[in-house]
């Protein structure tokens, strides 16, 4: 137990660690950076952040999220991505380590591989849905930069775990989603087909474009991860969660929330950089930016069915609750039994 509680606080602190990294991702590469270089430094000023006062969590909270030099605030959300990340990488070395630690009395005998393999590729996971999930929600798109690497490691997870692990590793209880190699495979064709399906529903029903080649992408990153069983609760609880999250935005005015048809006004597909590009002339001409603190407000003059908001972050959210807690669920929910 007492190895179990120390790894905990280790995993804790090298969640928070890459939950900062992560913050350096969402900021920039939507706007074509380096994730390397410069040091971060004050968006403000341009001061480079001193080591000390670059703590993942303590230091947004010490210096009360404002800057050491100038005195300009710091997003509360750049905590609480560290945090949300240091508390997923908690919660997953939990749920890998407890039951091998449980087995055995001496920590030399215990093999780690079961614990650290496993860990590594759903903490992997969580990052990108993490990343995509708030790049999606500031600037709607889910670019391939993230989904197509995604994909790869996501259907390659299957083949490491037999070949490290074993062939019988899914027998483990604690091998969550226990997806092999041809469920992951399904899950990745699968999760792309029904969400361009939806697509042209909805463009045939509606004229307009419901959804982004992102959220395609998306959901066969997803499907190649958790395997095709986890597709019906994750579309389901994806779209419950939208419309509980249009509906809040709307009433609160949250600026996530746009006109829908500014959102697919274009006929063509624009590159990542493109649209990116295009976002940052558009929020130019209307003054406004990235450091500007008050929220547009939604128009309320706008007809219910034409505003839009980002699907990805619920695709994500949905699939984080099916990794985490999927082995709690009723089998009817998980579809265990078609694993």
């Amino acid at each position: 137990m007492t190895l179990l509680i120390y790894t905990l606080v280790f995993a804790f602190v090298i969640g928070a660690t890459i939950g900062s990294f992560l913050n350096v991702v969402i900021y920039r590469v939507p706007a074509g950076l380096s994730i390397v270089q410069p040091a971060s430094r004050c968006p403000s000023c341009e001061t480079p952040i001193r080591w000390h006062d670059n703590i993942p969590i303590f230091s947004w909270l010490i210096l009360a999220g404002k800057c050491r030099d100038c005195g300009a605030k710091f997003s509360p959300r750049y905590a609480l991505i560290e945090l949300l990340t240091a508390v997923i990488a908690a919660v997953m070395w939990w749920q890998c380590a407890a039951p091998v630690f449980a087995e055995f009395s001496d920590p030399t005998e215990i093999p780690w591989k079961w614990v650290v393999i496993p860990f590594a590729f759903r903490f992997i996971f969580a990052c990108l849905l993490i990343v995509i999930a708030f790049v999606d929600l500031d600037h709607f798109i889910i670019p391939h930069e993230f989904t197509v690497p995604g994909m790869v490691i996501g259907l390659a997870a299957p083949w490491v775990y037999n070949f490290v692990l074993g062939p019988e590793w899914f027998l483990m209880p604690w091998m969550w989603p226990p997806a092999t190699p041809m469920i992951s495979l399904i899950g990745f064709f699968a999760g792309g087909l029904m969400i361009l399906l939806i697509f042209y529903l909805y463009l045939a029903a509606r004229g307009v474009e419901g959804m982004g080649g992102g959220d395609v992408t998306l959901m066969a990153m997803v499907g190649a991860w958790l395997g095709w069983p986890s597709l019906v609760f994750i579309f389901f609880a994806a779209s419950l969660q939208a419309l509980v999250g249009a509906g809040v935005a709307h009433l609160f005015g949250l600026d996530f929330l746009k006109d829908g048809a500014e959102v697919f006004a274009d006929d063509e597909p624009l590159g990542f950089r493109d649209k990116e590009e295009e976002a940052s002339v558009d929020d130019a001409a209307e003054g406004e930016g990235e450091e500007d603190e008050s929220a547009e407000e939604v128009d309320d003059t706008i007809p219910a069915g034409k505003l839009a908001l980002p699907f990805g972050p619920f695709i994500a959210l949905a699939a984080l609750e099916f990794l985490i807690l999927g082995p709690y669920l009723p089998d009817a929910l998980s579809m265990r039994y078609f694993y």
